[in-house]
């Protein structure tokens, strides 16, 4: 049985602005179109929660820390959850010496990235790393997820972050 003409409009209608409404389709900031699969576009725009480059000198690196506007709405307190969506990222760098032997930094050599996508076996937590220069994520062979949520046990009492996100 057809339906009428009037009711397959309405319908469709009603289910356009449904699928348009859920995939996020108004502008929100780059920050909340970024997902679990993809390099954090703007991340440097973001708020960095480091004043200044930690150095790990024993390793020869530095890092900068960032958060998207989503996880700064983490739950009150220090043992607050973070909202799914909640993307933080850690961008390292090489420490190379200058000509006096002291240490500066160098380039960008990874981009390493914690996506809160609510459920699953590491916590709500997704890790990923990423090549700097051509934004394409790390294999399996570079940089273990798997390791980064293991690592972040360690912190479960403060949802798997180790900084402190002001």
């Amino acid at each position: 049985m057809r339906r009428p003409l009037a009711s397959r409009l309405l319908v469709t209608a009603f289910l356009t602005v449904s699928v348009c409404g859920c995939s996020g389709s108004q502008d929100r900031g780059v920050e909340n179109r970024v997902d679990a699969s993809n390099w954090p576009e703007g991340y440097t725009t973001w708020t960095r929660l480091n004043d200044a480059p930690i150095f790990l000198e024993t390793e020869r690196t530095a890092r900068n820390l960032y958060v998207n506007a989503t996880a700064l709405t983490r739950a009150s307190g220090e043992g607050g959850s973070f909202p799914v969506g909640s993307v933080l990222v850690k961008e390292e760098r090489r420490l190379e010496a200058n000509p006096q032997g002291r240490l500066r930094l160098g380039d960008v050599f990874r981009v390493s990235v914690m996506f809160k996508v609510g459920k699953g076996e590491t916590s709500g937590w997704a890790f990923k790393a990423f090549e700097p220069q051509n934004h394409k994520e790390f294999g399996r062979d570079r940089v273990d997820p798997d390791g980064c949520y293991f690592c972040h046990a360690d912190a479960s009492a403060r949802d798997y972050v180790f900084s402190k996100v002001r």
